[in-house]
């Protein structure tokens, strides 16, 4: 388990060094999203809103994180307002990142993996004049595709050949392994790696990290918490109302 937690671990320790750097910095840099991965990642936060409103407690949505998981609605709407301010908002300082942190800004990604899911599997529930319906979350995520992921495979051709599965790929495939790497590359550009997930790969890291597994892993001993914010329904609903009214500044 020690070698798996390392293999997780071992991206952030090359590249954000000391306790110090140990901030929000997405792979690409201390950076706020914009234009078309700004208008994705909104979006997707915004569907996601509404979805564990109307779910409540019982998602069908997991981040791999036991504690943002294990979270109420109230509290995921303040963990996840918190995220969207410090990716799209260029004024908010880069929040310290601990497990339940970046599993709040990663439930936007998984969320759009289950609607692809479903969307792609009840593809033919759906009638032909119903085409903005049928393929829209497959669309959502095609000015994203075009921009950051199609680039990589052309990159790619060139070095190792067409894969058989991206030849004629469009907004319109059902791929749904293909969609899901789409969403976890669109993901990396935010991420290092999946640290957060290591909750439930080892549970007992919530009682503390010792610092001979910090120095080993590169996992900082506050990265790990247990702890939900305290919430009022005052902040929930200002909260709720900020996310449903975002307005991106072009």
């Amino acid at each position: 388990m020690v070698l798996l937690l390392v293999a997780i671990a071992e991206n952030r320790r090359e590249h954000l060094g000391t306790k110090e750097s140990m901030v929000w910095r997405t792979s690409l840099g201390l950076r706020s999203l914009q234009s078309t991965e700004a208008e994705l990642y909104l979006t997707a936060m915004q569907g996601a809103i509404d979805y564990i409103e109307v779910m409540g407690d019982d998602l069908d949505v997991k981040t791999g994180d036991r504690i943002f998981d294990s979270a109420n609605l109230q509290q995921k709407v303040i963990i996840l307002h918190h995220c969207l301010s410090a990716l799209l908002k260029p004024e908010v300082e880069a929040p310290e990142l601990t497990n339940v942190l970046e599993a709040g800004a990663y439930f936007p990604f998984a969320y759009l993996k289950m609607r692809l899911e479903e969307e792609i599997s009840e593809e033919d529930e759906w009638s032909e004049d119903e085409e903005d319906l049928k393929y829209a979350y497959r669309r959502s995520l095609w000015n994203a595709f075009e921009e950051f992921v199609r680039p990589r495979w052309e990159s790619a051709v060139e070095e190792y050949g067409e894969r058989e599965e991206e030849a004629g790929f469009s907004d319109r495939s059902t791929d749904l392994d293909l969609w899901e790497e789409i969403v976890e590359d669109l993901a990396d550009r935010i991420f290092w790696d999946r640290d957060w997930q290591v909750s439930s790969i080892a549970p007992q890291l919530l009682d503390g990290i010792e610092e001979d597994f910090s120095q080993l892993t590169g996992l900082d001993e506050d990265y790990i918490t247990n702890r939900l914010p305290s919430v009022t329904e005052e902040e929930v609903a200002i909260a709720l109302s900020e996310i449903r009214n975002w307005v991106i500044n072009s």
